[in-house]
């Protein structure tokens, strides 16, 4: 239901958080996945694009994703 998706989208979106804040750097793709057990891609992606509440700087980096 919406609640999971937007549940799996607070876990990407704090995974990313988390990522860039240590790294300075956004995670790949398939690191994303594989934090959150997702493993497709496309799904990834899909999340991604459905979590419009993004902070500014953190959509810029999803935008610059590569698979």
């Amino acid at each position: 239901g919406m609640g999971r998706k937007s549940d799996m989208q607070q876990r990407i979106y704090d995974y990313i958080a988390q990522f860039v804040a240590e790294n300075g750097y956004p995670p790949s793709v398939r690191e994303i996945g594989d934090a959150v057990h997702l493993k497709s891609p496309s799904t990834v992606h899909f999340h991604l694009k459905n979590r419009l509440t993004l902070q500014k700087e953190l959509r810029r980096w999803i935008e610059h994703l590569q698979i």
